[in-house]
């Protein structure tokens, strides 16, 4: 479900529920490694059971889909304080976080901002940089102000215009 914050104030509670989930998970892999001798077992009760906690909401994942929507998750919430700061106009944020369809970040003012996130190894892996440039160019034609965020190892927060391959929408790697 889409998440609304109106201030940069109510991004550290959802970045302490992140940290949360994640604790949890942590706490059911300590106690499944602790009691599971057999490493194939342990492996696919990560990837296939529901023993891991979605990052702000109250559902169980299986732990591929944990580690996955929390870095997306912690990408979108690192970029909201720099988004409040350029675009006051902006009236605060939608975000349609994880599995949510559309876009990842848009303004609650119609035509303001909108951004797509992700976390990857590298901005390139899967195309997933040139993807979100797509759909953003797609969905987002008439916005004013468009972004793609991202996260990878090595990359910190600043913009990155070598990657950037569509006119009008800044590309920013943020530090998670």
């Amino acid at each position: 479900m889409p998440i609304a914050v109106h201030s940069v104030a109510e991004v550290a509670p959802l970045i302490d529920r992140v940290r949360a989930a994640a604790a949890r998970t942590v706490q059911a892999m300590t106690r499944l490694t602790a009691s599971e001798p057999d490493v194939l077992e342990v492996l696919r009760q990560m990837k296939f059971t529901t023993m891991a906690w979605h990052p702000l909401e109250e559902c169980a994942l299986n732990l591929i889909e944990q580690v996955n929507q929390t870095w997306t998750c912690l990408v979108t919430l690192r970029a909201l304080p720099f988004l409040f700061a350029r675009h006051p106009e902006a009236g605060g944020f939608e975000l349609n976080l994880g599995t949510e369809g559309g876009t990842d970040i848009l303004s609650l003012a119609p035509g303001a901002v909108a951004a797509e996130t992700f976390a990857a190894v590298h901005p390139m892996n899967d195309r997933k940089l040139p993807k979100d440039l797509r759909k953003l160019a797609d969905a987002c034609p008439h916005v004013r102000a468009r972004y793609v965020f991202f996260a990878a190892p090595g990359y910190k927060h600043e913009r990155r215009h070598e990657l950037e391959r569509i006119p009008g929408i800044e590309v920013w790697s943020v530090d998670v």
